[in-house]
């Protein structure tokens, strides 16, 4: 680790248009860092080796969240903490509010951002799956340009994301969804252990009837998995009967056994925190219908 870091460049941005010129000129070796709690772990495991860190975090536009065009807008260095208190995360999106009180202590939640939470690929990690129930979309700029890429497609696999050199997760934008319910629910063996299963959930109601809903789950494959099947299922049945349907979701999943937990124990698992999600959902939306 002491060869890494005697070899290691740094730079401070104080733009995005700066950012991304340091990062294309570093080339393929060069990391954006911000908050550092995705990347420097994996540095200390020797699983990560950048040879030139491009620090983000002191850019204010990426510390932004708005509202414009029927969306929030959420800068990539925004804080888990940020999306704990923010006012217009609280009232727009705070399916993100529940998911970020779960990551890891509130010394990680102070440093973490939501955009090295998503461009990291964690498959366990609990902001893109509730990105993946929001339907939110990330921008992503470089030199040759920016786009909007939907949440949905962005993980890869383990670590891995849609994301290449010298491309930089600068916002995460979230359509605005009234008269929705949302719920997340997690488990892992401690506070502030990755979790072994959680799952996100999106309600809206007509009547006592579910009209549309949105599940996503971790734990199950090598990124953020939707429940679309049951999300079929779920389309149309009675709230009275919704837990009902939802359940035994756990013989749809073909979960291979790991160090940590049998597959089967861990689909049961995931089961329970998506019936759990689905569940606070319904409550919420009915709340909002009130």
């Amino acid at each position: 680790m002491a060869d890494v870091l005697t070899t290691m460049a740094y730079e401070r941005a104080r733009s995005v248009p700066e950012a991304l010129t340091l990062l294309a000129e570093g080339g393929e070796d060069t990391r954006p860092i911000s908050g550092g709690q995705s990347l420097v772990p994996m540095m200390n495991l020797g699983l990560a080796a950048p040879a030139f860190l491009v620090d983000v975090s002191g850019i204010p536009a990426l510390r932004a969240i708005r509202v414009e065009e029927g969306a929030l807008v959420i800068g990539a260095a925004a804080t888990h903490a940020d999306l704990t208190t923010d006012r217009l995360v609280a009232e727009h999106a705070p399916l993100l509010a529940m998911a970020a009180a779960h990551i890891g202590s509130p010394r990680i939640r102070n440093r973490g951002t939501i955009g090295g939470s998503v461009a990291h690929g964690d498959a366990a990690a609990e902001l893109p799956v509730a990105c993946h129930v929001l339907e939110a979309d990330y921008r992503v700029e470089s030199l040759a340009g920016a786009a909007w890429r939907p949440a949905r497609g962005f993980s890869l696999g383990y670590y891995q994301t849609d994301l290449a050199p010298g491309e930089l997760v600068t916002a995460v934008r979230v359509p605005l969804r009234p008269r929705h319910g949302w719920g997340f629910h997690e488990y892992s063996r401690r506070a502030g252990d990755f979790a072994l299963a959680s799952a996100a959930a999106g309600v809206a109601l007509d009547g006592d009837r579910i009209a549309s809903v949105a599940i996503a789950v971790t734990g199950a494959a090598d990124r953020p998995l939707r429940l679309e099947a049951v999300e079929r299922r779920l389309t149309g049945v009675a709230v009275a009967e919704a837990e009902r349907v939802a359940a035994g979701l756990a013989d749809d999943l073909d979960i291979a056994d790991d160090p940590y937990c049998r597959g089967s124990d861990r689909a049961r698992l995931i089961e329970a925190m998506a019936v759990r999600a689905l569940r606070d959902a319904c409550a919420d939306a009915r709340r909002d219908e009130a």
